[in-house]
């Protein structure tokens, strides 16, 4: 009774020992097949071969054959055939060569997809078509996959939960070596949104379904979600937006569960960089992302540099038509500057209405009020407007905090009237646009131009606020912060009624992260646009894309200045290029 167990274990331990006799004697190469894709299929399978079978036997060359058959068979050849040839090496393994025939490929004689139920009258599945294969074209298993795969993606985003292939077949003829595809796709009924609600929010219901963009009834479409999820992360109101559909297959609906989690009712910001046109600064902001269910938010934001000291607060009011575009600003500031010629200090109120549309573009239009003291130059006064305001940006940036590709476009229009209480009347409008392209990943151009007109019957009654300067960082480099500008017969700075500005930076990347740059700039802050007054400025410097941003490292000088200035500037930013 004991003997038998003993035998099955010596029979169990000489078959192992058998296998690790087998070793890998030959080397194999594949000769024969044209097209890359098809001799990476059929090297793959034939690797998938376990190395201890390699030992050049029939049984080898049996398995080779097989895999090199399963390679080619999904690229259209059915008929191929393999001859072996061993060569000896001196000093390495046999190589054993796979002389490849593959034969007459397969062609693709005809194709016959059908679409039954709504979708046959869906428009999206009709643009498919565009993908079916010409006759002619060597068959491709792939394809035929990636081809019904489509069809089934297609039905889920668009709402199709019933459909099914009731034909799906890719028909070979070896003999013609024809291959026809047979699909017949029935999609059922589309279904529609059902009931949508709402959980563990703060703001009011009113508010929040004239944000959505679906409402009960309409076609199912699964992009609507991920939009959903976008517009209420963006209302700043949340801190998480859980969307959750629910398929009700006897109703044929999509019920739709939004799961909003409400953002601390405080937020506070602090940040501190440094530039030469300011030196060190330091900014506070806090934030109240929502104060009622309403969704009325309130902000402020304290900024401190030895030049400039600026404090805001705003109030805004979104609207109940539509909360996420549509809103009141009511802003209060104090402003401060004290740089070159000027010291200035102002007090500034507004309301402004905004509209934001689908294509990203944000108009406003309200009204400002500032009181200003100021010196500039030796000329001391105060003043006190009160002038509408229209205009418009739009803002565009990919990739990040180091923008890879962008735009930003600007352009705001100033009227003040002695009639309604101003103490000075002007027109005056500002316009500016910035871009960011990157090619062939390392090559970077960042572009800027701006432009402004002032007109006024006494500039010296205009604040410096309102007045043009140029030169710096964000204008013509090479020359000192707001060093630009008409001057008065003491030299000292006045300020323009006209500006213009433009930039050109070619930036190439050295290193991850890492990029150099070379640039020139050029403009005026003048009494008139006249080529005379225009200042050139050309330079190198240095970007590093921060985990917090931006860093820029500058190094410029006056071209041909008229003042014959040999200044040599240097700049150090964080922030935002455009």
């Amino acid at each position: 009774m004991n003997k038998k167990p003993l035998k099955l274990t010596a029979l169990f331990l000489f078959f192992p020992s058998l296998a690790a006799l087998a070793e890998q004697t030959v080397d194999i190469e594949i000769q024969g097949i044209r097209g890359f894709r098809a001799v990476r299929n059929t090297d793959l399978n034939v690797h998938l071969i376990n190395k201890e079978e390699m030992d050049g036997s029939e049984r080898y060359q049996h398995l080779v054959t097989q895999a090199v058959d399963r390679g080619l068979r999904v690229f259209g050849y059915y008929e191929s055939s393999v001859r072996f040839e061993r060569k000896q090496r001196q000093g390495k393994r046999d190589l054993l060569i796979a002389h490849v025939t593959p034969g007459e490929p397969t062609k693709i004689a005809g194709t016959d997809v059908q679409i039954e139920g709504e979708a046959a009258q869906d428009e999206n599945f009709d643009a498919l078509r565009k993908n079916l294969p010409k006759e002619g074209v060597l068959v491709e298993h792939q394809t035929y996959d990636d081809y019904k795969t489509a069809i089934s993606r297609l039905a889920l985003n668009r709402g199709y939960f019933d459909g099914e292939f009731k034909i799906s077949r890719l028909e070979i003829s070896p003999e013609t070596h024809q291959a026809w595809w047979r699909m017949l796709f029935d999609s059922g009924v589309r279904y529609h949104y059902g009931n949508i609600t709402f959980n563990h929010s703060q703001i009011r219901d009113d508010y929040l379904n004239n944000i959505l963009n679906i409402k009960s009834g309409d076609p199912y479409l699964m992009n609507n979600l991920s939009d959903l999820t976008s517009d209420f992360s963006s209302s700043n109101w949340f801190s998480s937006v859980l969307v959750q559909p629910n398929v009700n297959h006897k109703s044929k609906t999509v019920d739709v569960e939004i799961i909003l989690y409400p953002r601390k009712k405080n937020a506070m910001e602090l940040g501190v960089g440094f530039s030469t046109d300011g030196g060190v600064h330091t900014q506070i902001g806090w934030t109240k992302p929502w104060i009622n269910s309403r969704g009325h938010s309130f902000r402020t934001n304290l900024y401190l540099s030895a030049p400039k000291q600026t404090l805001e607060a705003t109030y805004r009011m979104p609207l109940l038509k539509n909360p996420l575009n549509y809103y009141y600003d009511f802003s209060v500031g104090w402003e401060g500057e004290k740089k070159n010629d000027t010291n200035t200090r102002a007090l500034t109120l507004s309301a402004l209405r905004y509209w934001n549309n689908a294509h990203g573009w944000q108009y406003f239009g309200g009204l400002r009020a500032r009181y200003d003291s100021f010196t500039q130059a030796y000329i001391t006064d105060k003043t006190f407007l009160l002038y509408p305001t229209v205009g418009f940006t739009r803002t565009r940036l990919r990739g990040g905090s180091f923008a890879t590709w962008g735009d930003v476009q600007k352009i705001t229009f100033d009227l003040s009237n002695r009639t309604w209480l101003s103490e000075s009347s002007f027109i005056k409008v500002q316009a500016s646009s910035a871009w960011i392209r990157t090619y062939a990943e390392n090559h970077r151009i960042v572009a800027r131009a701006e432009v402004g007109y002032l007109h006024t019957k006494d500039i010296e009654k205009i604040p410096p606020a309102l007045r043009f300067f140029a030169g710096g960082d964000r204008s013509v480099r090479g020359y000192g912060y707001k060093k630009i500008a008409p001057k008065n017969k003491n030299g000292k700075l006045v300020g323009g009624s006209r500006l213009l500005a433009g930039s050109l930076e070619y930036q190439y990347q050295v290193y991850p992260n890492w990029w150099a740059a070379t640039f020139a700039d050029s403009g005026l802050a003048a009494n008139d646009y006249t080529t005379k007054e225009l200042r050139y400025g050309a330079g190198v410097g240095v970007r590093w894309a921060s985990p917090v941003g931006a860093i820029k490292f500058d190094i410029a000088t006056p071209i041909r200045d008229k003042d014959n200035s040999k200044n040599i500037q240097f700049y150090i930013g964080l922030g935002t290029e455009i």
